[in-house]
């Protein structure tokens, strides 16, 4: 990645927004996004751009603008790249906007490789300016006040909206809300949102799949398009942008199992089970068969050792392993 461009140096962008106000934090903020966009970003790059954000609520809301309008421009030339022969796409994309000349050799593999992360490698967008973040494995109790207490799962990150009521928004991954009650609280997740009075509630949200949610204390309520719910102890639903908001009943305990430290499956598709392995353990796991992706497991494995659940899938069905580096090839 180049060391420099402009309003930026090799520590990230200037950090004075100077006479010009909100727009030179916003021409910083997509500077931020031009940045990572067409070079190759790191975990370093990430923490540079917490620290920028962090600097005062418009950084954060510039930061969130300038990355929307990437996204919006990865969404398009996503479209296009279908469309045009990738010969064609080879040629610099102009977006309509004049700030984005600079950035016109990014193609849509770039840019949407930022949106949606190949094989979760880095941080998406939205992930990289949350407040809160865990890495692979990692787990993290923030207290946001007295009242209100969060647990997050691994790879998960979280967003604070300083308002009234308090909004938690969750970004990605999964998290325990715990509020007593005293102050009021809602949480947003994909295209719903829960008010938390008095109690507790797990929430999951991961790409490409529905948000669920499991009140284990108290009382929660889940407003979405399609409906309003009222969710006790030991009650979950679940929820989609395109779907309705669906009871589960009931949730089994070993829904809070990662908050014992386990990874519980029952008779769950392989292909799920190694997503959620993915989760957890530095590296990849990667199914490359179709027929040993059909098949099922039940279990529970410690977070530490899942390598524990990559032997029984050898030992179950005979699976071929190929380690490259942390690298898992199961076939």
């Amino acid at each position: 990645m180049d060391t420099k461009l402009h309003g930026m140096t090799a520590g990230g962008p200037m950090n004075d927004p100077g006479a010009d106000g909100v727009d030179a934090v916003l021409q910083q903020a997509r500077a931020w996004a031009r940045r990572l966009a067409v070079g190759r970003p790191t975990t370093a790059d990430a923490e540079a751009l917490r620290r920028w954000c962090a600097q005062s609520a418009m950084h954060a809301q510039m930061w969130r603008q300038a990355s929307a309008e990437w996204r919006e421009m990865g969404e398009v030339l996503q479209t296009v790249r279908r469309r045009i022969p990738e010969a064609r796409m080879a040629r610099p994309v102009s977006p309509g906007r004049r700030w984005f000349v600079g950035a016109a050799v990014a193609t849509a593999a770039g840019v949407v490789g930022m949106v949606n992360p190949p094989l979760g490698l880095w941080p998406s967008w939205s992930e990289m300016g949350a407040d809160y973040r865990t890495a692979v494995g990692e787990q993290l109790s923030v207290a946001l006040s007295a009242h209100i207490q969060l647990l997050l799962n691994t790879q998960t990150s979280i967003t604070v909206r300083q308002a009234d009521p308090l909004r938690v928004e969750l970004i990605a991954g999964e998290a325990e809300i715990r509020s007593d009650g005293r102050a009021p609280l809602e949480i947003q997740a994909g295209s719903g949102r829960i008010q938390l009075a008095a109690g507790c509630v797990e929430v999951r949200h991961l790409p490409h799949e529905e948000t669920r949610v499991l009140c284990t204390e108290g009382r929660a309520e889940v407003r979405h398009a399609h409906g309003v719910l009222t969710l006790y102890a030991r009650e979950s639903a679940s929820y989609g942008a395109g779907r309705t908001l669906v009871v589960m009943g009931e949730g089994p305990a070993a829904s809070s199992g990662w908050r014992q430290g386990y990874i519980v499956f029952h008779d769950t598709p392989l292909t799920d089970a190694v997503a959620e392995i993915n989760r957890y353990r530095s590296g990849r796991v990667i199914l490359m068969s179709d027929e040993l992706a059909r098949q099922r497991i039940s279990g529970r494995f410690t977070i530490q050792d899942t390598d524990q659940a990559i032997t029984l899938i050898q030992q179950l069905y005979a699976a071929h392993v190929r380690r490259v580096a942390n690298v898992v090839m199961l076939g």
